[in-house]
């Protein structure tokens, strides 16, 4: 199982990127760290690891992001 840790730059935009993400629910599982909730690590499968990067980085249009 490939992991994809992301940090958002606003804790305001964790709604909005939930929404998002989950317009390509089929690609992952979402993940937001208790102590530092605009952590996300995203747990997919390795052969859409790269799709789910470009989903991110188009995520990354609307919503401030950076994937660690």
């Amino acid at each position: 199982m490939a992991i994809i840790k992301i940090r958002l730059e606003q804790r305001k935009d964790i709604v909005k990127f939930n929404f998002l993400y989950s317009l390509h629910q089929h690609l992952g599982w979402p993940r937001s760290d208790k102590d530092s909730p605009e952590e996300i690590s995203i747990y997919t499968t390795s052969d859409l690891f790269d799709l789910n990067q470009k989903v991110l980085i188009n995520i990354g249009n609307w919503v401030s992001l950076k994937i660690i």
